[in-house]
């Protein structure tokens, strides 16, 4: 099997589980709507809950992953099992007691934290005091979520995929169910979900530990704790964790950005802490599905083509992974873009989250589209400095473009006032400047190049798409009438699907055809 089918294989089993995750996530976020709408509690939970998730991505999906799996890759290339587990179990340790220091320091220091981040909470003392509240009680979650997302990057750097991306439908599910619950508790709603999300997370820590210790990775076994500093795996971590360090706590930035400004409800509106966050969990179930999936198998490929020093096989990698994403992610950006009520409406709309709600979340996701092609891009790009162990470039672009989103925030709210609108088209626009940050610097570092090929296959697949959004329009309008539901909408995506598949094959997109022979060939 080549390297590409290799990845297309494990982007596919890591699809699968990540469409059951956004599913299932989504199912998760309809209830948190229905429970807390766009108000007060729903602004003090995501933003308490903002932190520690936020921190996680730093100490673990982020910084993490980009340091242990090259670093990982190559030490499974020159040590035994045992002495690999050896260095699992003491990078562990030491992550643990990191990650519990900082969880410990949050709840200390929540008010703190909280004047820093949504300040214009201070306002209203009710708010201020049930966001400082819920952030003490969801700091723990750090630890789990941290070692959760570390037995992922092991997993990963042994070529196995489905189990960890099973963890986070074993965190919906544990929350799903308690949020069916709550109603019937007589608890505070968001006390109970601050403690339900906490229980989740001991679940998904808990359903990676077996299929870890299949391949001979168990945590209860000790390790070089005393000689840890000492060991070259581990110096090399943490010359590659450090960097990006920087360069996800300056990423992360851009968002504590946004909630900055959201907190303050007399520039951008009520409910723009909530209508942010409800956006961008539509523009990240095809991010994930597509984007991390894809990227996330294409990094081991490319961090084994770098440790070879194989620069060449490193390109064909990334530009086949680059064409793979957005064959997909071009005709949902754009169904997205020009069915964006519709599609907040029939996902959210109910309970408490009215058609205020809906109106401001699905300004919100109309701009954050407009920069998902560069989202996934800038996925890539990174994760290609990472494979050659950089983490210092994309600090770098990432730095430029926190300070162009805090310009473009100010200059849209204050001079534009675009509110909730504004704060997501700052983010793309930031995100599309990172993109051509990063392309410039790989084409400098390696010669990579988006080519008259590449072109004209984005040329291709935006035609095909163009195509697939005039015949759905008619479709909806003049047969569903402009009527949105589950169940039309179901088969206006299966419609689309089909004719979009059909114009590739028409367009004579490769991409596409190698993917359908593909999957007939797997039947």
């Amino acid at each position: 099997m080549t390297e590409q089918r290799a990845i297309f294989r494990s982007a596919s089993v890591l699809g699968f589980f990540t469409v059951v995750s956004r599913a299932t996530g989504f199912l998760r976020d309809v209830l948190l709507a229905s429970l807390f709408g766009t108000g007060m509690a729903a602004a003090a939970f995501f933003v308490a809950f903002k932190i520690p998730n936020t921190l996680r991505d730093i100490l673990g999906e982020g910084a993490g992953n980009a340091a242990f799996v090259p670093v990982f890759c190559e030490e499974l290339t020159k040590r035994s099992r045992a002495e690999f587990a050896k260095l699992v179990n003491s990078v562990w340790v030491f992550l643990l007691v990191i990650s519990g220091v900082i969880s410990a320091a949050g709840i200390v220091f929540a008010p703190l934290l909280i004047g820093v981040i949504a300040p214009g909470f201070r306002q209203d003392p009710a708010q201020w005091q049930l966001t400082v509240h819920l952030t003490r009680l969801l700091f723990p979650y750090l630890i789990l979520i941290t070692t959760s997302t570390f037995l992922m990057s092991v997993a990963n750097a042994l070529r196995s995929f489905a189990v960890p991306a099973c963890a986070s439908v074993v965190f919906n599910l544990l929350l799903i169910s308690g949020l069916l619950a709550i109603p019937r508790m007589g608890w505070p709603p968001a006390d109970a979900v601050a403690l339900f999300v906490l229980l989740a997370g001991v679940g998904q820590v808990l359903i990676q530990v077996p299929s870890l210790r299949r391949q001979g990775i168990d945590l209860r076994r000790g390790g070089f704790l005393r000689d840890f500093f000492r060991q070259e795996p581990v110096r090399r971590i943490g010359r590659l964790i450090l960097p990006r360090l920087l360069g996800t706590s300056v990423y992360q930035l851009n968002i504590f950005v946004d909630t900055i400004f959201a907190s303050f409800t007399s520039l951008v509106g009520t409910g723009a802490i909530a209508a942010i966050y409800f956006a961008n969990r539509i523009i990240l179930f095809p991010f994930a599905v597509f984007g991390v999936s894809i990227a996330t198998a294409a990094l081991p490929a490319m961090a084994t083509d770098s440790a070879q020093r194989d620069y060449g096989r490193l390109k064909a990698t990334l530009i086949f992974s680059l064409r793979g994403v957005y064959l997909f992610l071009v005709p949902l950006t754009l169904a997205i873009l020009v069915f964006t009520v519709p599609l907040v409406r029939i996902v959210f709309e109910r309970g408490r989250f009215d058609a205020a709600s809906t109106q401001i979340t699905s300004q919100a996701v109309f701009f954050y589209a407009l920069g998902l092609l560069a989202y996934a891009g800038v996925r890539f790009f990174s994760h290609a400095f990472y494979a050659m162990q950089d983490t210092l470039t994309p600090v770098k672009t990432a730095a430029v473009a926190l300070f162009l989103n805090v310009v473009l925030n100010s200059f849209f709210v204050f001079v534009l006032h675009l509110r909730v609108a504004g704060l997501a088209l700052a983010s793309s626009i930031s995100a599309t400047v990172n993109f051509l940050l990063l392309y410039a610097r790989l084409r400098k570092a390696v010669g990579f190049q988006l080519d008259r090929e590449f072109c004209l296959f984005i040329f291709r697949t935006t035609l095909a798409a163009c195509g697939m959004i005039v015949t759905l329009l008619i479709v909806f309008n003049r047969v569903f009438f402009g009527q949105a539901s589950w169940a039309l909408m179901a088969a206006l995506a299966a419609s689309g699907a089909g004719v979009y598949g059909l114009l590739l094959w028409v367009l004579d997109v490769k991409e596409a055809r190698a993917l359908g022979s593909w999957l007939l060939a797997r039947r």
